[in-house]
């Protein structure tokens, strides 16, 4: 009993955190009144729970009793978020809650705030920054986020975009050299490849970089948040950013020779794995890509879910691995993979090496052709993967009643 109590509590804290740093925003549409009184009804719902005995929170609670009042039944207009915002800040003073302070006193269940208050976070701050977000307000959140990216102007995506495509293809270089040789069993040597390809994402998710495969969640146009349009228009934008990234690092790397070294290992490793892509039959890297993104979107949401850049780069590399060592297909990473092998295929020196090694590559389909046989299908599947798979599952699960609330 104690522990859910002190569970309930912790989410009343990150609540009442969340609604603090709402003061002094700007507040222009429907959605963010309808948001915060949401979550100032969980809020007072909670301290009634929590704190039955305290006295003053009743006072205060009674002062604007949102289950009762009838005004405050409509949110539409959003006059009341100034209102709203200064409640949940009574609330916060009354149960002991100072989010401006290093050192929060929490009361006991059912007291008021006293000297014997728990102190929580003394010297590291709140105890919602050291927690997780609750599923529902992940999602809330990846929402918000998609919105924001399609809103963005058209420079700054693409810029941002062509990053991302560079950081993944730097995650792709790092994982060619890492497989490069066999580590104990193939199986083992993947999983380091994959340990390593996770750097590129989490240089995406720390920096903002907008990535193609990231921004394929569809909960803002589930409730119809984004038109569809506009979020084609990001889309489109982020993949041809993706591609100049992904090009340009394949084109910086050839020219920089780093990868002639240890015999030219690198290099054969890279022709090897852009031959077994470009084999791959369209119905098979359909799926592949279908598996992977359903990878990549579970990082994103996992990563989402923590509020310290070491629970992002945590809960990033364990999916991102677990795709790269079962071999899926991720469209960006295999516009730097196939690019680079395209440009060293004929290298002479490099095929003197692998001749006089004995290495035999079947580079027959490392083509034009070979590479749009590849990313056409793992694109539609990275696309089905994180829009129907873990999008819109998502969203029916956990913002498909807040659509029907507003409405």
């Amino acid at each position: 009993m104690m522990q859910r109590e002190e569970y309930l509590e912790k989410i009343l804290w990150e609540k009442i955190e969340s609604l603090l740093k709402q003061d002094g925003i700007a507040h222009e549409n429907n959605h963010d009144a309808h948001s915060i009184h949401k979550s100032l009804l969980e809020v007072q719902l909670l301290a009634k729970q929590l704190y039955p005995n305290n006295d003053a929170l009743k006072t205060v609670l009674n002062k604007h009793d949102m289950f009762k009042d009838k005004q405050w039944t409509n949110t539409e207009d959003g006059i009341h978020v100034a209102t709203m915002l200064g409640n949940a800040k009574e609330i916060a003073v009354t149960i002991g809650l100072e989010s401006h302070k290093n050192t929060v006193h929490v009361p006991h269940n059912g007291s008021s705030p006293s000297n014997g208050s728990i102190a929580v976070a003394n010297n590291v701050g709140m105890i919602s920054d050291l927690d997780s977000l609750i599923p529902s307000d992940v999602a809330e959140k990846i929402e918000k986020n998609e919105i924001k990216k399609v809103k963005l102007n058209a420079f700054s995506t693409f810029i941002l975009a062509i990053l991302a495509g560079a950081f993944i293809a730097l995650g792709a270089i790092y994982f060619t050299f890492a497989t490069d040789q066999i580590i104990v069993t193939p199986a083992f040597t993947q999983i380091i490849g994959g340990l390593a390809f996770s750097t590129g994402l989490m240089f995406v998710v720390i920096t903002g970089a907008q990535l193609f495969t990231n921004n394929l969640s569809i909960m803002g146009l589930a409730s119809k948040k984004i038109q569809v349009l506009s979020l084609l228009k990001n889309w489109s934008l982020v993949y041809v950013g993706n591609i100049v990234g992904a090009v340009l690092t394949a084109a910086v790397l050839y020219m920089s020779k780093a990868w002639t070294n240890n015999g030219y290992q690198y290099g054969e490793r890279a022709l090897a794995i852009a031959s077994h892509k470009v084999s791959l039959g369209f119905i098979d890297a359909f799926f592949l890509g279908i598996l992977c993104n359903c990878f990549v979107c579970l990082a994103i949401w996992l990563a989402a879910s923590g509020k310290k850049v070491s629970d992002k780069i945590l809960a990033i590399l364990f999916p991102i691995s677990a795709f790269v060592a079962l071999g899926f297909e991720h469209s960006i990473a295999n516009m730097y993979f196939l690019s680079f092998a395209f440009i060293i295929k004929n290298d002479p020196t490099l095929l003197s090496v692998m001749k006089t090694t004995g290495i035999n590559i079947d580079l027959s389909h490392l083509d034009y052709t070979g590479i749009l046989s590849n990313i056409l299908p793992v694109t539609l599947g990275n696309i089905v993967g994180g829009a129907g798979f873990v999008g819109l599952m998502c969203w029916l699960a956990y913002l498909r009643n807040n659509k029907r609330a507003k409405q």
